[in-house]
């Protein structure tokens, strides 16, 4: 019985993780056209970036993180960033994210 138990334990906790990650991922359609706007100028359409010293998203510079300090860095800005909070959303940061992980 103690076992069994376990087991139910696991498989909530894991189908709750699951479902956490999913409800934080972002919508790449939508985030293509706000990352052109917005981030392409410095980034690259593709990527790879403009500037020296960005991050090539190309090659998966910079997105080795959790979405939440992906986040954080575009809302609060890094170096020659400015950060995007009360310009974009959660759910649009979400998106370009997403958008972003789709170019390496």
């Amino acid at each position: 019985m103690k076992g069994s138990l376990s087991i139910v334990r696991f498989l909530v906790f894991t189908l709750l993780m699951l479902t956490v990650s999913y409800a934080m991922a972002g919508d790449p359609v939508k985030g293509r056209g706000i990352y052109e706007s917005k981030c392409s100028a410095c980034h690259g359409l593709n990527g790879q970036p403009q500037i020296a010293e960005v991050p090539n998203f190309s090659v998966g510079e910079g997105m080795m993180k959790p979405d939440s300090d992906i986040m954080e860095t575009i809302k609060k800005g890094k170096t020659v960033m400015p950060g995007f909070e009360g310009v974009l959303t959660d759910d649009q940061i979400l998106d370009v994210i997403s958008y972003v992980r789709t170019l390496f």
